[in-house]
């Protein structure tokens, strides 16, 4: 009974975890007629990087529209989210923009069950008091790692507690192995959690040796899965060798702030009492074997402190699953404090005490401890704009070349990869300047959109690279720009400050005078217009 109980209290947490993290986020559905809940350009970026790989059929090669129109760039990006995505895509029917997106949270709760089941081989009662603690992964500033599109991140911490999780199974045979695929997972999704399971790793060594359970036989293993890692991985490790390595070196760096919201150790307040419990209890326990389950809560929480040490946002970015890393501490805290005034403790009790903290993590709002913290938003996009979007990717020329007036949600520009077409935005600043001047213009300040972060690089051999926005005649437009050169324009009909919408209306309408560029899709919030003469003079200047 005792066993049953713990069950269905395992299932009630998944189901929590499921509903507090994505579900209500989602309006409690799986299928969306557009990205749903994409609160970040860094969400669109990972969602059409998806999307292009399922419409290619592979991730040879970027697509042009991600990369300023350059053909045959290398697919640069750890593939492992983006393929996960499309396969679940093609398994569930789902598209690509919710599966790319669910994939994080569905591996935040495996990661959350993995260490449970970590810390129940150390003790039952303490890993069924541990989890409700998992739950705090959605509070505060650390949702946003999922809204913000912190995708590769998660996914690869996801595969990070598993590594660590199958260093602790001896019980299999060829051990090694497991490790091996998961570290490699590690490397393909982002590669920055690697260098965490190779301190881990060390340290899983050091504390070998330190407890004379370090022999020949575990290290020969350690051999054996760090040659198995790099042959599953040596397609991706040349790839981030040659260029993200030339283009983005790593250098050490103290940084005490991150552009992102941060989750500080002094944010869990109260609940401090059961960790700092955790920690003591945990360091009589350091000359054992049984220190190894301990010694990943307060490896990841060190490892979480790197910033401080050069290891710059990657340290931050680890906080984000904290609480999943740091459970055990919670739950040996509770568990010893519990000890004082239960003597025969029974699984019943651990039961009956997790599901009210349970309770009190995800359905009240406090200033003493962190809670859960509900959203419930649509995000940036939205039915009206993904179908315009949609209507010039499925019926313009593969060279189109798309031009955007202003939209209040184009700041986040990896969206616009959307149209699938060469696009460019207007810079709304310049725009707002015409406006205050009074002035109908044909050249506007204009930057050309695209991932730039690995150069572009075209492969020029087995271990070689070259970039082609090195090259001043291959780099993306950032400048003045006439616009009657382009084949499309998109006009919103609408945005938060009138003005600026009544100026996109404005220019439509002056554009519409030519009798070359017509209207070719119109919806509640936008108007598309074709270009039938790119370049001949599509504006008459004067002030209005």
């Amino acid at each position: 009974m005792k066993f049953e109980l713990e069950k269905v209290f395992l299932a009630v947490f998944v189901t929590v975890f499921l509903l507090i993290g994505i579900g209500f986020l989602w309006d409690n559905q799986l299928k969306h007629d557009f990205p749903y809940g994409y609160l970040a350009s860094d969400s669109f970026q990972h969602q059409v990087r998806a999307e292009s790989i399922k419409d290619a059929g592979n991730y040879r090669n970027e697509a042009p529209y991600i990369v300023f129109g350059i053909e045959n760039v290398i697919g640069y990006y750890p593939p492992v989210l983006y393929h996960l995505s499309v396969l679940f895509s093609y398994a569930s029917g789902l598209p690509v923009y919710d599966t790319v997106y669910f994939i994080p949270f569905f591996g935040a709760m495996i990661a959350a069950l993995l260490i449970f089941f970590l810390i129940r081989s150390f003790n039952r009662q303490v890993a069924i008091l541990a989890l409700p603690f998992s739950v705090l992964v959605f509070a505060g500033a650390l949702y946003t790692g999922f809204t913000w599109g912190h995708w590769p991140s998660l996914t690869s911490q996801f595969f990070l507690a598993a590594f660590i999780w199958s260093l602790g199974r001896f019980d299999l045979k060829k051990h090694w192995i497991l490790p091996s695929f998961f570290f490699s997972a590690i490397i393909m999704t982002h590669t920055s959690e690697a260098i965490f399971a190779g301190l881990f790793l060390m340290l899983y060594l050091g504390h070998s040796w330190l407890i004379k359970d370090l022999d020949k036989k575990k290290l020969l293993n350690v051999v054996k899965m760090a040659l198995l890692t790099a042959v599953l991985s040596s397609y991706y490790l040349i790839i981030f060798r040659g260029i993200w390595m030339v283009r983005q070196p790593f250098q050490f760096n103290v940084v005490k702030a991150w552009g992102a919201p941060l989750l500080f150790a002094a944010d869990f307040k109260a609940l401090w009492i059961f960790l700092a419990v955790g920690i003591i209890t945990s360091a009589w326990l350091i000359k054992k074997k049984e220190f190894f389950v301990p010694l990943v809560s307060i490896a990841l929480l060190l490892f979480g402190y790197t910033n401080y040490l050069g290891f710059t946002d990657r340290a931050f970015q680890l906080r984000f699953f904290w609480p999943i890393t740091l459970a055990f501490l919670f739950g040996m805290g509770i568990y010893q404090l519990g000890k004082v005034l239960i003597k025969s403790w029974k699984t019943v009790y651990s039961v009956a005490i997790a599901a009210v903290f349970l309770v009190l993590l995800t359905t009240t709002s406090t200033a003493i401890y962190p809670t859960y913290q509900k959203i419930i938003s649509q995000g940036l996009m939205d039915n009206g704009h993904w179908e315009g979007l949609g209507w010039i990717a499925k019926n313009t020329p593969q060279d189109a070349k798309v031009y955007f007036l202003y939209g209040d949600i184009y700041s986040q520009d990896a969206l616009l990869r959307n149209v699938k077409r060469m696009h460019f935005l207007v810079v709304p600043d310049d725009y707002i300047q015409a406006i205050n001047d009074r002035e109908i213009k044909q050249r506007y300040e204009t930057e050309q959109p695209g991932d730039g972060g690995g150069g572009a690089a075209q492969r020029t051999a087995l271990l070689g690279f070259e970039f082609p926005t090195d090259d001043p005649e291959r780099r993306p437009l950032n400048g003045e720009a006439d616009i009657c050169i382009f084949d499309y324009y998109i006009v919103d009909k609408a945005a938060s400050q009138p003005a600026l919408a009544q100026y996109n209306i404005l220019l439509a309408n002056e554009m519409l005078k030519t009798g070359w560029i017509k209207p070719v899709f119109e919806n509640e919030i936008m108007v598309i217009l074709k270009n039938e003469n790119p370049g001949a003079d599509c504006i008459e200047e004067r002030n209005f």
